[in-house]
């Protein structure tokens, strides 16, 4: 049980590590963040999703009732957290942040390797699906409040060219293609799928070391804010996740990876969301290193409730 719990944790850490003293020695940069990043949105990940969509079978593909679920655990989380920055702030930008913050789980950096040393390949599916409704829904609508929140003249567009320029970046088209395969019972060709696959590989490490590298660069505030903060992402997500799994009545090996997700710390995306506002930049930056290192404790509990048999 011990070595189930922390035995995927500790590779992970490790490799963030390396990432942070990578940064903190000056052996990387933050522009070199920037172009790691890059490569991962926009070249392995897009590989991996590809090629793991695209050999997952027809009949496992659209579960109706994970999709309902994970719906109501993310966005719920981030209109609920929205609502609290409003009450608390009185101000859009700050509010639509926290919300943003608080809501969006770090799936593709540290789920993927977490995932996949618990379940193996399978696991992609749901990361597909939290990544999916994240990028059309809870993206776009940050930028739409964001554009409404600096006197922009149409928030409405704003979401439409949000969710054009979504469609256009590999990391939408790409597990899509691979959806359509399984959906058609397409086979990748064999020299193809090899070279999806060769490329998809390098996600975990590459992302976990670029999240280390980010956090090297983050000056640490902590607040009550801050605090607060960790409270929706660490505790109050998982709950409302597991509270929308029971609801929709999705069970079994998806839904418990679900619930793991949500349990997960906070994407390092709504950080350059921040920054690019020009609002609520320390309080996101810091949510998400210190939600980071929290989940090496709060995580395994995840798993604990996991293994006992929630959401069996």
């Amino acid at each position: 049980m011990l070595d189930r719990i922390v035995g995927p944790i500790l590779p992970v850490a490790l490799v963030i590590i390396l990432g942070y003293a990578a940064g903190k020695r000056g052996s990387l940069s933050r522009a070199d963040s920037l172009v790691i990043s890059r490569l991962v949105l926009g070249w392995i990940f897009p590989a991996l999703l590809l090629v793991s969509m695209a050999a997952t079978p027809r009949s496992q593909l659209f579960d109706v009732r994970l999709i309902s679920a994970t719906f109501a655990g993310i966005m719920g989380m981030y209109l609920i957290a929205l609502l609290i920055g409003w009450l608390r702030y009185r101000e859009l930008k700050a509010a639509t942040l926290k919300g943003f913050v608080t809501a969006y789980p770090d799936a593709a950096f540290m789920g993927i390797p977490i995932l996949q040393a618990m379940y193996g390949g399978d696991s992609i599916y749901t990361v597909l699906v939290l990544n999916l409704i994240a990028s059309l829904l809870m993206i776009p609508m940050t930028t739409m409040l964001l554009t409404v929140a600096a006197g922009g003249s149409s928030g409405w567009h704003a979401f439409r060219s949000s969710i054009a320029q979504a469609v256009r970046r590999p990391l939408m088209w790409a597990p899509a293609l691979g959806i359509l395969c399984s959906v058609l019972e397409l086979k990748l060709p064999p020299l193809l799928a090899e070279s999806f696959h060769l490329m998809g590989k390098a996600t975990p490490g590459v992302s976990l070391l670029c999240l280390g590298l980010i956090m090297s660069s983050v000056p640490l505030k902590l607040s009550g804010e801050v605090w607060g903060n960790l409270g929706l992402k660490l505790l109050l997500q998982p709950a409302l996740m597991v509270a929308a799994v029971l609801l929709f009545g999705a069970k079994g090996i998806y839904a418990q990876q679900m619930i793991l997700l949500a349990a997960l710390p906070s994407a390092t995306i709504p950080a350059m969301f921040a920054n690019e506002a020009g609002a609520y930049q320390s309080e996101a930056a810091t949510t998400i290193l210190v939600s980071t290192a929290l989940s090496i404790v709060t995580f395994p509990f995840a798993i604990y409730l996991i293994d006992g048999g929630l959401a069996a």
